[in-house]
């Protein structure tokens, strides 16, 4: 007998890429719809891990609404909660005594970081603050070319931690990052949220659509719009 297919939906492509001016030849882009296309037709059944997404399907790609559901990613909070603050990573990087926003993962052209710096260059007038990127990514020449221009010190990059590691490091931060680039038209959800969730951090969430249920709605962090001034504001709210 014929076994059922199950998709699985995470970013939306060739969406995200489009997005993100990855694709933009109109042939390349209608090929990648048509093999996007005959997968979810060919697909018994397909998952998105957020309600934004199955909407985008239902709405904008005419799949049936009885065949997506959403399905929320998840995540061993054990490791996490297990962790024990040592100061280890904080002595590394030489960040003892300061409030660090922390954003862990890939610096890429979806993620929109330029914010963050530019968030860092109107507070560095507060001495405690520093912006913590820890990952790799396409944009990070550009990013610490940046910082280099306005002269900041308040913003540090170090490579990728360990899984293994990982816990530890975010019991040491004190606020969690996520950015999205404001041509992101696809809910998502990433991943680094549930990590600094199962760590109890609180979040602030700048052009992530998608996340509003799980970050404003369970009251652990702020969703804000791409606003330097109200970016300032949540970031001093913080220390208060």
């Amino acid at each position: 007998g014929r076994a059922r297919y199950l998709l699985n939906i995470q970013d939306i492509f060739p969406q995200n890429a489009i997005d993100a001016g990855i694709i933009r030849n109109k042939l390349i882009i209608r090929w990648f719809e048509y093999l996007e296309h005959r997968a979810y037709a060919e697909a018994d059944a397909l998952t998105t891990h957020t309600d934004g997404g199955r909407e985008f399907l239902i709405q904008k790609k005419s799949v049936p609404a009885e065949k997506v559901s959403t399905v929320y990613n998840w995540i061993d909070v054990y490791p996490f909660q297990e962790a024990q603050t040592t100061g280890k990573f904080r002595q590394q990087y030489g960040l003892e005594g300061k409030f660090i926003f922390l954003f862990a993962g890939i610096f890429g052209l979806t993620q929109g970081l330029d914010l963050v710096i530019e968030v860092a260059r109107r507070v560095a007038d507060v001495p405690e603050v520093c912006f913590l990127f820890v990952g790799e990514g396409t944009e990070m020449a550009h990013l610490k070319g940046l910082v280099a221009n306005s002269g900041l010190t308040n913003v540090h990059f170090q490579p990728f931690v360990t899984p293994k590691d990982y816990p530890a490091l975010l019991q040491e931060v004190d606020v969690g990052l996520m950015c999205l680039a404001p041509t992101n038209t696809t809910a998502v959800v990433p991943g680094k949220l549930l990590g600094y969730m199962a760590a109890g951090l609180p979040v602030i969430a700048v052009r992530s659509s998608g996340i509003d249920d799980v970050v404003q709605n369970g009251e652990n962090g702020f969703k804000t719009p791409a606003d330097i001034n109200k970016w300032r504001d949540k970031v001093v709210l913080l220390l208060t």
